[in-house]
């Protein structure tokens, strides 16, 4: 007679629970390695073929952080509508960012999930002007130049080409359109170890913001720049400068700052007195017509001396 083997009640209990464990591990490395993949997509999401890597290669050859869909077809030898397409793919991929105009940044790889292209701000506005004349201005060129205490968090550049001002990567960039006879006055800056861009020198710089003072927050900030710089400006080009802009109200403002802070000699200060009409104008155009008139330099003062002593002081 057979019997059935039976097996004691601990025996069952212990496989039940290895089964249980088992089934747990299996679940739960599943779930590990699902998490494992998406965080693997998130981080890298990128994948370059052998063409684009051609492209960013050839660009980085050339020192250039920002291109234009030109340039891209060059290095490619494809169509302007087939470049135009694989520039849009690699754009939604995140390694590029579209500036408008045809222009577009390098996102690095070090910069993961933001999207922030390594373009320096200034290198940007120069491609958003294409091949017009051009220099960095007023108060982006006081900050350039160290004339300022403050940041700024804008980019002004003249330029006889018309352009619409435009945000790009949360920076506001201002085009002031010049005479092309007013493009005089700059020289090329480094901003980065292989781009150089076109600012007013600081002569220039003074001049334009005595013009436009609402470019450069008023004539406070003009007269700082201008206090900031004292020991290494030129006032003999200043002087030139001020005449071939031909702007009498420019020759006034310029004129009493010199006079009243005592930084020209007196030669200066009268040709800057040959180059001014009878009129009045306001010292800081920005401000209410109020303050005494001063013929000798045949401003309104609507900014008191005491103000100005005070810009000095700090």
């Amino acid at each position: 007679m057979h019997t059935t083997p039976v097996c004691p009640p601990g025996v069952i209990q212990k496989m039940v629970f290895g089964v249980a464990l088992i089934m747990f591990c299996v679940y739960n490395i599943t779930d590990f390695i699902f998490f494992c993949t998406q965080n693997i997509m998130k981080t890298y999401p990128k994948t370059l073929g052998r063409e684009n890597s051609r492209l960013f290669t050839t660009l980085a050859g050339r020192g250039r952080t920002v291109f234009s869909i030109e340039e891209a077809q060059e290095i490619s030898g494809k169509s302007y509508p087939a470049t135009q397409q694989a520039l849009l793919r690699l754009t939604k991929a995140g390694w590029l960012v579209a500036l408008g105009a045809g222009k577009y940044a390098i996102v690095p790889p070090s910069a993961g999930g933001d999207a922030l292209p390594e373009a320096n701000r200034l290198v940007i506005g120069r491609e958003l002007i294409g091949d017009a004349p051009y220099y960095v201005s007023h108060d982006s060129a006081l900050e350039i130049h160290n004339m300022l205490t403050r940041p700024v968090t804008n980019v002004t550049i003249s330029t006889p080409r018309r352009l619409k001002s435009r945000t790009v990567l949360n920076v506001p960039y201002r085009f002031i359109t010049t005479r092309t006879d007013d493009m005089w006055g700059y020289t090329l800056f480094w901003v980065s170890a292989d781009e150089q861009v076109q600012v007013s020198d600081p002569e220039r710089t003074i001049l334009d913001g005595l013009a436009r003072p609402d470019l450069c927050a008023g004539v406070s900030e003009v007269v700082t720049g201008l206090l900031i710089r004292k020991d290494d400006l030129d006032w003999e080009k200043l002087a030139e400068y001020s005449q071939r802009l031909g702007k009498q109200a420019v020759s006034k403002r310029l004129g009493y700052l010199l006079d009243f802070y005592g930084l020209a000699p007196s030669a200066i200060l009268s040709r800057l007195q040959d180059q001014i009409g009878p009129s009045y104008a306001l010292l800081d155009p920005l401000l209410p017509k109020s303050g005494l008139f001063l013929s000798r330099w045949r401003l309104q003062l609507n900014i008191d001396t005491e103000t100005l002593k005070g810009i000095a002081s700090t």
